[in-house]
């Protein structure tokens, strides 16, 4: 279940589940502008998270994405992705290694992910336009997990910024 892998992933504390209902999830979205080339957005997903009641997680904090596949990627060292769009609406949650995202038609707006991070979870919803580029520059293997959900819109979240996130953790006390 997806979100059972986020509340482990994004490494919540049992303070954190107590506080759930309060807490949010933000992450840098990659999307389509009104021009059609893709842009950072800073999103906060409006849902909380809640407290799990299920067998094995009970009492941790958990934030359910509608999926119904997940794609685990081995991406070589110093791999480039090129230009491209994301084939789906969805998540994109790095393990390890690290990624550069930038952007064909703005060269000062980037977002770099540490994989296995607080902050190693991106959406990647420009699904028409131009694209943007992703590279692995580091010298290790990337492993990612690609979740794409279901429908055509992702939880409602609110724009906190035109540009990637820059805080230090994916959790944040919500503005909702």
């Amino acid at each position: 279940m997806l979100f059972i892998f986020l509340a482990s992933f994004l490494g919540l504390s049992s303070s954190f589940a107590a506080a759930a209902n309060s807490n949010f999830l933000t992450a840098t979205a990659i999307v389509t502008d009104k021009s059609n080339n893709s842009a950072f957005e800073c999103w906060e997903f409006t849902t909380p998270f809640s407290v799990s009641t299920d067998a094995g997680t009970t009492g941790a904090a958990t934030l359910p994405f509608n999926t119904s596949e997940i794609v685990y990627t081995v991406i070589p060292p110093r791999f480039n992705g090129g230009t491209h769009k994301a084939p789906k609406l969805q998540l994109v949650a790095f393990l390890t290694g690290l990624a550069h995202v930038t952007l064909p038609t703005n060269s000062s707006s980037e977002a770099w992910i540490l994989g296995g991070s607080a902050t190693s979870l991106i959406v990647a919803a420009d699904t028409t336009g131009g694209g943007h580029i992703t590279t692995y520059p580091s010298d290790e293997t990337t492993l990612s997990l690609q979740i794409p959900l279901d429908g055509d819109t992702p939880l409602p979240y609110n724009v906190i910024s035109n540009e990637a996130c820059h805080q230090t953790t994916q959790i944040v006390g919500g503005s909702s």
